[in-house]
């Protein structure tokens, strides 16, 4: 699997959840199915429900939410779009 393209740097590893969340929002979907093959379907959807990133657009989450990850519960949108206000605490 060559994505160094996708990679925002050459010091990530290939198993952190940012990583898992930049070949999911910009990745193919040849990296997508490869990165899912390599590590498991159930540990990039657990590492994309327990890190979010805030760097999906709406019409994005939806896709790979519904039919990437196949995720049915419903998640927080606001954790996730990149355009949803911060919370802060």
């Amino acid at each position: 699997m060559d994505t160094r393209r996708t990679w925002y740097s050459s010091k990530s590893k290939p198993t952190s959840a940012d990583t898992i969340h930049q070949v999911l929002m910009f990745g193919t979907l040849y990296e997508i199915k490869s990165i899912k093959n390599s590590m498991g379907e159930n540990v990039v959807r657990r590492l994309f429900l327990t890190h979010p990133k805030k760097i999906y657009t709406l019409p994005a989450l939806n896709f790979i939410k519904n039919f990437i990850l196949h995720i049915t519960d419903p998640v927080d949108e606001q954790k996730y779009l990149k355009y949803a206000p911060r919370h802060i605490r």
